[in-house]
């Protein structure tokens, strides 16, 4: 049984070798069937008949005559039937003799192979594509780590600058305060001492403007907000604070301002004031000897101001890097105090109001900026303070000091004065008399809200005017959303606050 087995087995191999046995075939030039033997139907010669034509099976000897040599190979010869068959070819006398031999097995691998050379291929493309990627992504992110090493380390530096910032300024009202107690008896020596604390007090609100400014600008926009602006009058003041330090460090320090100038123009005098501040202490700073010259002009409806000195002067590559926050160029930090911060601050002022600020600039020649800004002209000469003459104001200000300056400013422009301490204590003056004006203070907590809401309530139809900081200024939309009217900021300046008053007073005229 086992031998009947082994025999069947071996037929059935014999029988699949037969099916891929070569296959030979002759013809003629016309490509006619001469002769031929092996397995012609697997390779799609079936049912042959001597003299057959075979053209349409045998295209592939088209131009084969041409070549010298007398046998060829074709090497993957789709037969049409699914057959892939390696042709030998022999060119002879006046025929062809070809062998046929299947290759579908090679051929299926080679083209497995080929499959995998071109993935592979392309595979090793994506990967350098990616790599080339990765490397670009590792320069960028190698650019953000210089880039933020390069601005911690000069907010380190401003750090450290501002410890000493601080200090001395603080040191130096502290020291003269002390002096001033002592100097009570001495006019001249007394209002010496003042007018360093003064200083101080200037500088120390200079520097924190210029950090609140900067902290608001690296979240929102900066507010403005224009007033009728007396320029003459800040000058005047602004010589009388800088002239001291300018004649101590030996410099000069002259005004010009032009004949054209209207008496008031509308710009934000705040503002104003901080961007000449900034630029005059620059200036003095770093300028050793000679002296500065403010020129400030008007023309078509632009202010023009020029301050410029006769310092060392700076390199053209360091001008606009000076505009940047925290830096003070390449060698000033180490030897001139300041926060790095008022150049910058400074021209975004100036654009937010409509203008622009530059520098000009040539080592060993000084340094000058130029700063232009829209001021529309305020022709008419208000007199200060009318408007509040005879008016009833009501204080709710939780801080005593800020509360006792405000009843002197408004005492001082004829006003009558009302204080309170608390909300409820404000709510019964309004039902005894109520005030043409009320001033709140903002406390930086949930009562800042709920206060108007209570006032309204207990009747007060007038002018509620908030009293806060330089940053609740730059929440401006947001104090008027709680329910006040308008909002004056701390520091005061007398001036600018009562002009502010004095206006909210006409508006309120106006409304009823």
């Amino acid at each position: 049984m086992d031998e009947v087995i082994g025999r069947l087995r071996r037929y059935v191999d014999n029988l699949q070798q037969l099916e891929r046995k070569p296959f030979y075939l002759l013809v003629d030039e016309q490509f006619h069937a001469l002769q031929w033997s092996g397995n012609a139907a697997h390779y799609g010669f079936a049912n042959i008949q001597r003299g057959d034509d075979l053209s349409d099976k045998l295209l592939f000897l088209v131009g084969l005559e041409e070549h010298h040599e007398i046998a060829s190979k074709l090497p993957h010869l789709d037969m049409g039937n699914g057959i892939s068959a390696q042709v030998h070819t022999v060119r002879l006398k006046n025929a062809w003799g070809l062998a046929f031999i299947d290759a579908s097995e090679q051929h299926a691998v080679q083209l497995r192979y080929q499959q995998l050379a071109h993935e592979l291929a392309l595979a090793k493309e994506k990967q350098e594509k990616l790599f080339a990627k990765l490397q670009e992504a590792h320069q960028q992110l190698e650019l953000k780590n210089r880039a933020l090493d390069e601005a911690n380390e000069l907010k380190t530096r401003f750090i450290g600058r501002m410890s000493h910032e601080f200090r001395t300024p603080l040191s130096s009202i502290i020291g003269f305060a002390e002096l001033a107690k002592e100097d009570r008896d001495d006019p001249t020596r007394l209002q010496a001492d003042v007018s360093a604390i003064t200083r101080g007090a200037q500088y120390l609100l200079n520097l924190v403007d210029n950090l609140l400014d900067q902290a608001v600008m690296e979240n929102q926009a900066l507010v403005m907000r224009p007033i009728a602006c007396d320029v003459h009058e800040l000058v005047a003041s602004l010589e009388e604070l800088f002239q001291p330090s300018a004649r101590q460090r030996g410099l000069s320090l002259a005004w010009w301002v032009g004949p054209d100038l209207p008496p008031r123009v509308w710009l934000d005098e705040m503002r104003l004031r901080q961007v000449l501040v900034n630029l005059i202490s620059n200036a003095i700073k770093y300028t050793t000897e000679g002296g500065i010259t403010i020129s400030i002009d008007w023309e078509n409806d632009q202010l023009s101001i020029e301050v410029e000195d006769t310092g060392r002067g700076i390199r053209a590559d360091e001008l606009e890097s000076l505009f940047q926050p925290y830096n003070q160029g390449k060698d000033r930090n180490k030897s001139h105090k300041g926060a790095g911060l008022g150049l910058s601050i400074s021209r975004e002022i100036a654009r937010h109001m409509g203008g622009d600020l530059q520098l000009r600039s040539e080592p060993g020649k000084g340094t000058r900026a130029l700063c232009v800004l829209p001021a529309g002209a305020r022709l008419e000469k208000e007199s200060r303070g009318n408007a509040l003459s005879g008016q009833r104001l009501l204080l709710l200000e939780h801080d005593q000091d800020v509360q006792n300056l405000l009843e002197l400013y408004l005492l001082g422009a004829d006003c009558q004065v009302e204080k309170a301490q608390d909300v409820g204590e404000a709510m019964l003056r309004l039902t005894q008399t109520p005030p043409d004006l009320l001033l709140v203070g903002l406390r930086g907590n949930d009562s800042d809200r709920q206060t108007p809401h209570q006032l309204r309530e207990a009747g007060y139809k007038g002018q509620l005017i908030a009293v806060g900081t330089r940053e609740d200024r730059a929440n401006y939309r947001r104090i008027l959303e709680l329910g006040y009217d308008d909002l004056v900021t701390k520091p005061f300046k007398r001036t600018a606050l009562l002009q502010d008053l004095g206006a909210f007073m006409q508006l309120a005229g106006k409304s009823t």
